[in-house]
């Protein structure tokens, strides 16, 4: 089989990302710095071949997406449920530190943002963090770490059958607009051993490619996001 390439992006920054709110399954507007990483994000993709995009049906998924596509008139990102963030529940919406604080301590760690024990935390998956999550939310809707894995399971069957038939065709590569942790998530998935960092950046771009023999994942593209924290 040719080599199979999928581009995995983070949306560009939202409103909830400055304030420091989560945002799961709700959302926020982009911001003017977001709309700029957005339009970079499309003077990026504009030389590669691409034969098919997703993207969460999220709006500040759909909004980036669009503008990944802007030099791809005869692409439009089709639009997938099972691409959205984890489900923070009721924590929606409120401070970052309010959620990822005892989760962190359930794990034997201080949260801070970017935190560089993220990866120690995950080093053997997102299960124990996803299920921490779901342990806090006193509503009871955040997601567990099974109904995750099924939903972003689903999704990916879909977006690896796009791309290696895209190989076997040499059509193009695979776009993909997604979240950070659904991000991290996705990835584990195809490349087991990989551990992403904390602190992916927004319109951060990662590709991960493969053949019948073994999967690459490449190094963090970060030139659309300015550079900045998050």
């Amino acid at each position: 089989m040719a080599k199979a390439r999928i581009h995995f992006v983070r949306h560009a920054e939202t409103l909830f990302n400055v304030n420091g709110q989560l945002q799961g399954w709700c959302d926020s507007p982009l911001t003017e710095k977001g709309e700029r990483q957005a339009a970079a994000l499309g003077e990026r993709f504009r030389g590669e071949r691409l034969a098919a995009a997703f993207t969460s049906d999220l709006l500040r998924t759909r909004t980036t997406a669009a503008a990944a596509l802007t030099g791809h008139p005869h692409l439009s990102a089709t639009e997938m449920h099972e691409l959205r963030e984890w489900n923070f529940g009721s924590w929606e919406g409120k401070p970052n530190a309010s959620l990822w604080g005892p989760v962190f301590r359930d794990h034997g760690y201080t949260y801070a943002p970017a935190s560089p024990d993220w990866p120690h935390m995950t080093a053997n998956g997102f299960d124990s963090v996803i299920d921490a999550v779901h342990r806090h939310d006193p509503s009871g809707r955040a997601e567990t770490s099974r109904q995750v894995s099924v939903r972003l399971v689903r999704g990916l069957d879909v977006v690896v059958a796009a791309a290696e038939h895209s190989a076997h065709t040499e059509s193009g590569d695979v776009l993909v607009v997604t979240h950070g942790a659904v991000l991290g998530t996705l990835l584990r998935h195809l490349a087991p051993t990989h551990l992403l960092p904390a602190g992916f950046p927004n319109c951060g771009i990662i590709t991960v490619s493969w053949d019948d023999r073994h999967v690459i994942v490449g190094e963090t593209d970060a030139s659309c996001s300015f550079l900045t924290s998050i």
